[in-house]
């Protein structure tokens, strides 16, 4: 409890609201780099979107790189500090091993295990500077009685996400070998991983370890029937969206089908950019996207069917969620525009294709 020694209690924010602070930072982030035009231009676009194209009735249709823009000097070598879009695949190696840290530890920090090594804790590092407080007479006997089967289970459901995303990117995709991100992108993707795994839990855990409670009583991890079907309805939308955000990006990898079958063959494809159709592209912009946000919301749907984390008492998971939506509404605007410029009414198909929602936006 160092920083208690040093500022009053109610000045030192718990894990669970530093990690509030962080998605609230880079929501506004977003927010501000989508609604002014220099910063729109410069450092939102990545991918395709890094390119201004000609209408397709135009003479010739060609990609102009963005950095040709009138961009004023300090965003200009901001915006020039990019690394390759490949890299995307760090986000999920990095998020399936922090997961799986996490796991272990929380395991050790809450059973007292023999193979506990506080110096090698994470959680321990954080009670040590006061940003957890542990009720001492709460008997921490093993991780069943701080977690509820709901938030044991989607931490599950979550880490089989990171390594579906981490074998998609390692196996499936085909982005261009020339596609870059701003470095900005990155850092945000590595933290926002970084984030996101104890987001699931954090809320669960400091409410039964008893932040502010003095009681020495055990919180009932009980689950209800009604939360047991809650949580088979976030269950279900969690399968049906991770089914098909992976068919779309199997559509999204053929565009670029390789020339041979070759290992080399998948940083050699052809950097011609077509038209995606099937599956949920029929209806949408961006349905890998729309899927996103529903894994995430099925994620919230089984955390808070117990009847420790509910909706109301689990911000910290909800404001993730919050992230995802205005992140990737976001860049599903942007690619719509880019789709619409690059390749006119060829894009619509006998559809009329919406951003995010069919039917709807």
């Amino acid at each position: 409890m160092v920083l208690h020694s040093i500022f009053p209690r109610e000045w030192i924010p718990s894990f669970a609201q530093l990690i509030q602070i962080y998605f609230i930072l880079i929501i506004t982030i977003a927010i501000s780099t989508a609604t002014l035009p220099v910063l729109r231009e410069s450092i939102l676009s990545y991918g395709k979107l890094d390119n201004v194209v000609q209408p397709p009735e135009a003479t010739t249709s060609t990609l102009v790189p963005s950095k040709t823009r009138n961009i004023p000097g300090l965003i200009a070598a901001v915006q020039n500090f990019r690394v390759p879009k490949r890299w995307f695949s760090h986000f999920y190696l990095f998020a399936t091993l922090w997961t799986i840290y996490l796991t272990l530890d929380l395991y050790w920090f809450t059973s007292g295990s023999s193979k506990y090594h506080p110096n090698l804790s994470l959680l321990s590092l954080l009670q040590w500077l006061g940003f957890i407080a542990v009720n001492p007479s709460y008997p921490r006997t093993n991780l069943l009685s701080v977690l509820s089967p709901s938030v044991q289970w989607s931490m599950l459901a979550y880490l089989i996400h990171t390594i579906r995303r981490w074998y998609e990117t390692w196996y499936i995709e085909r982005p261009s070998p020339t596609a870059r991100i701003n470095v900005g992108h990155y850092i945000i993707g590595i933290t926002f991983y970084a984030a996101m795994a104890p987001a699931i839990w954090i809320d669960s855990v400091e409410r039964t370890l008893s932040w502010n409670q003095s009681s020495t009583s055990v919180i009932s991890q009980e689950w209800s029937n009604t939360g047991k079907a809650q949580f088979a309805v976030g269950l279900a939308l969690f399968l049906w969206a991770s089914r098909h955000q992976h068919q779309c990006h199997r559509i999204l990898a053929n565009l670029r089908a390789p020339a041979s079958s070759s290992p080399s063959s998948k940083q050699t494809n052809s950097q011609e950019y077509k038209v995606p159709f099937g599956d949920w592209f029929q209806y949408l912009v961006t349905p890998h996207y729309s899927a996103e946000m529903l894994l995430y919301l099925g994620l919230y749907f089984m955390v808070t069917s117990s009847s420790v984390v509910t909706p109301t008492t689990c911000p910290t998971l909800l404001i993730a969620w919050v992230w995802v939506v205005v992140n990737l509404g976001i860049v599903s605007r942007e690619t719509d525009a880019w789709y619409k410029t690059r390749f006119g009414p060829e894009y619509g198909g006998k559809h009329c294709r919406r951003t995010l929602i069919p039917f709807v936006y």
